[in-house]
């Protein structure tokens, strides 16, 4: 009765979903690396099949694995990432100017990838047995020593995107952990300061004549805007002053390196970064190459291997991290607005499942998951319209596989797990 009662809460609607996307991803895979007869993508297509196979077989061993285990090793699961990411740091191999890998068994493993389930887990299990409140400064030491310690290891190989996939983790897990929307906001105030500060200094360089005093202005709003909002909301005397002598600092410190510390070529990389017109041949040039691909592709496309951009491989990265221009180019605005959809229903009813799941640690377990594969796919999209700058961070399920097509095959095996193992845990 028990095993019956298993198998009814399987989610058939998320598990085909992804499976769905993994599809997808095979075919596109295929389109971007058939034209290559020999060198490091020849046949990127074949191990593609066995990535997918590899994914679906982690997913099923996942949801037989009783959830009270993962609870239960999820410190051990977090140290071992962390003994991972040292490995990496001091025996890694080299690729593309980081120290990210590590070789295993004869497998190369990007340690950064399984630093995130590590993370998810050792958080879920902290914030399922106490909440977080900004009133209370001290029930954040845990989780800031938690999210701290892979955050420096991966900063230092250095991968800023996967940097920040922790923290656009973690944010939903405090919020779901206790922290109020106020609180959230509070939070990320810093960024926002660091944000409004340096456009004004980037969008400036160059020119005979700064913006002076006007550049201050939308930062100005900004710090006004947060100062009225502590004043109504009276939060205690130690979080106002937090909140306003850390936006004061982050916004001091990008005015002082761009003015002192960086050089005008050090400038010129990170306005590349930011406007890709800026170096069209240089750091722009995936950016630009991707909106032209994408915008080629029109309303119903160029049809399935027909893409000029795809075939001459103008677009660098095509199988990875811009995969999703291959999409855009060969299926238009209409194949894109499907698989964008897809991705929609499997966020959406992964936050869905919460509603139904009364065990803390689980539903933080599947915000935690839910959480990666949304900003993995919100960010590359974006960065493939040119709409955030580039960041390497692969789409879910559809980008080539390898270390994070084994993370993502992991999140969705905890996401289905949760629902099946309530019953025992």
């Amino acid at each position: 009765m028990k095993e019956l009662a298993r198998k009814s809460q399987f989610d058939w609607s998320f598990f085909l979903t992804a499976v769905s996307l993994w599809i997808a991803g095979f075919f596109l895979v295929y389109s971007a690396t058939i034209i290559h007869e020999s060198g490091p993508l020849a046949g990127l297509y074949k191990q593609q099949i066995i990535w997918i196979i590899m994914a679906l077989l982690i997913v099923m061993a996942l949801i037989s694995v009783p959830g009270r285990l993962f609870y239960g090793f999820a410190y051990v699961i977090y140290g071992g990432s962390v003994l991972l990411l040292l490995m990496a740091l001091f025996m890694g191999v080299s690729a593309k100017g980081a120290e990210r890998w590590v070789l295993l068994g004869g497998v190369k493993l990007q340690p950064s990838e399984f630093a995130k389930i590590g993370l998810l887990l050792a958080l879920a299990r902290y914030l399922s047995e106490k909440e977080v409140s900004l009133s209370k400064i001290t029930s954040f030491i845990m989780p800031i020593i938690l999210i701290g310690v892979p955050f420096l290891l991966v900063l230092k190989q250095p991968d800023l995107g996967t940097a920040g996939v922790f923290c656009a983790m973690a944010l939903p897990m405090f919020f779901w952990g206790g922290l109020t929307i106020l609180e959230v906001i509070y939070l990320v105030s810093p960024v926002l300061s660091l944000i409004l500060s340096a456009i004004p200094l980037i969008l400036s360089f160059g020119t005979e004549h700064g913006w002076g005093i006007t550049g201050a202005i939308p930062w100005g709003v900004f710090f006004v805007g947060l100062c009225v909002l502590l004043y109504f909301t009276r939060p205690s005397l130690l979080v106002t002053i937090a909140v306003v002598v850390s936006n004061l600092i982050s916004a001091t410190f990008i005015t002082i390196v761009w003015g002192s510390f960086l050089k005008d070529y050090q400038k010129m990389r990170v306005i590349s970064f930011i406007n890709p017109q800026a170096d069209p041949f240089g750091a722009g040039y995936q950016v630009i190459q991707s909106k032209v691909a994408i915008g080629s592709g029109n309303i119903m496309g160029k049809g399935y291997l027909q893409g000029s951009q795809t075939k001459l491989s103008f677009l660098p990265e095509q199988h990875t991290d811009f995969i999703f221009s291959v999409l855009g180019e060969q299926f238009g605005f209409i194949g894109s607005t499907i698989v964008i959809l897809l991705f929609m229903f499997l966020i959406v009813r992964g936050y869905l499942l919460t509603q139904s799941i009364r065990n803390r640690f689980f539903n933080l377990v599947i915000v935690g998951s839910i959480s990666i594969i949304a900003f993995h796919t919100f960010v590359n999209i974006a960065m493939t319209l040119g709409m955030m700058p580039v960041t390497g961070i692969p789409l879910p399920f559809l980008s080539y596989g390898g270390s994070f097509a084994l993370t993502v095959a992991i999140l969705v095996g905890l996401v289905l797990n949760t629902r099946m193992s309530e019953q025992d845990f």
